[in-house]
């Protein structure tokens, strides 16, 4: 795989996400666009992505990032992520450094094969962890136990991977403040440089509120475990830098910094989605229609638009703990300066933020600059 190196004065710093929608089965709390794992379908898929890394061929973008998601990627061979990311270093400018991701469920990783994903170029892996808690495994149905949980990260830190991730859900109908802390007590022996906690969204409650309505938002029980577990990986040493994410100094994702600092990022793949020049843009969620317009030649898009870039601004930077640069609410003094007075944003040197106990608020926020 090419590698360049640092950015000159003349290139386009910018992020690859690469969109496998193929999965053994699909969990019910994900809401990403997915398909069967089909062998044959799969390596079919993987030539037309090649084709589209052609098709959006700029070697004046220089790509620091690459972040490989789904869908299970950890279900392709070392082979094929190779060959995905020749394409990603023959299309764009992709630097030598440049953070490479992988998300993987524990169940695909193995010795042998981490040290194969380490050789083909992946520097970071994602684990799909979701808990280390038997019963919120078994609520969401997923194919691993805890066991195998601890097992997959304690492997890949052995295998050579020096930036691990893990992703957590809560928010489960399962899930109370032992099972948290039993997450807490893996992290601290686990030591993982990043982890994500997710909330639960979308899925019906089996157990839904007296009279239907709407809890509080005060005496909601995914408010008080979403604050438990921040307060805990912030004792373990995390710095929570964006509503869901928390790292070790130095370990932020830095692709995924890109969306939220308002930065360019290219999108391959079925259902995936670009930043451009200042245009947001997004693929076709249908195979077929994805793999019709790749082989026509034309960009696979199902829609495109340029948001107002002032707006664009708030609606990403907001997310981070440190907020965007106080100028920013310039064409919005009015909202921002009532936003201030009654607590839902604070100021930080030069900058506006959300404060982390109104972070859960962030979409009502939002509203108020939309």
């Amino acid at each position: 795989m090419d590698r360049k190196e640092a950015p000159g004065p003349d290139l386009r710093t910018a992020g690859i996400y690469v969109h496998f929608p193929f999965c053994r089965r699909a969990c019910f709390y994900c809401h990403f666009f997915k398909k069967p794992f089909r062998p044959v379908t799969a390596a079919g898929y993987l030539k037309r992505l090649a084709m589209e890394a052609r098709l959006r061929r700029d070697m004046a973008l220089s790509a620091d990032s690459v972040y490989i998601g789904g869908g299970s990627p950890s279900l392709l061979d070392s082979v094929q992520i190779q060959g995905m990311l020749e394409a990603v270093a023959r299309n764009f400018n992709l630097t030598s450094g440049a953070e490479i991701t992988l998300e993987a469920n524990p169940e695909d990783v193995f010795p042998a094969r981490l040290r194969e994903l380490l050789r083909a170029g992946i520097n970071r892996l994602s684990i799909g962890v979701q808990s280390f808690a038997e019963r919120d495994l078994r609520f969401l149905k997923r194919t691993h136990d805890a066991a195998r949980a601890v097992q997959a990260v304690a492997m890949a830190r052995d295998a050579g991977f020096a930036n691990l991730s893990i992703d957590l859900i809560i928010g489960l109908e399962s899930q109370n403040a032992k099972s948290m802390e039993r997450n807490s007590r893996a992290i601290e022996a686990l030591k993982p440089d990043h982890v994500s906690v997710y909330i639960l969204e979308g899925v019906p409650s089996k157990r839904p509120p007296p009279g239907g309505g709407p809890r509080p938002a005060s005496e909601d029980r995914d408010v008080r475990l979403y604050s438990q577990a921040r307060q805990r990986l912030l004792e373990l040493g995390f710095r929570h830098y964006e509503v869901s994410n928390f790292c070790r100094p130095g370990k932020a994702s830095r692709h995924n910094l890109k969306y939220w600092g308002d930065e360019p990022y290219v999108g391959l793949g079925a259902s995936a989605a670009g930043f451009l020049d200042g245009r947001d843009y997004r693929n076709h969620a249908d195979l077929n229609k994805y793999g019709a317009a790749i082989q026509a030649g034309k960009l696979p898009l199902a829609r495109t638009r340029r948001l107002d870039p002032a707006k664009r601004r708030i609606i990403t930077g907001l997310r981070l703990l440190a907020g965007i640069p106080a100028t920013a609410f310039k064409p919005f003094s009015s909202a921002a300066d009532f936003l201030l007075a009654e607590g839902f944003l604070v100021r930080r040197g030069g900058n506006i933020a959300v404060p982390p106990e109104r972070m859960l608020l962030l979409n009502e926020i939002l509203g108020y600059f939309i």
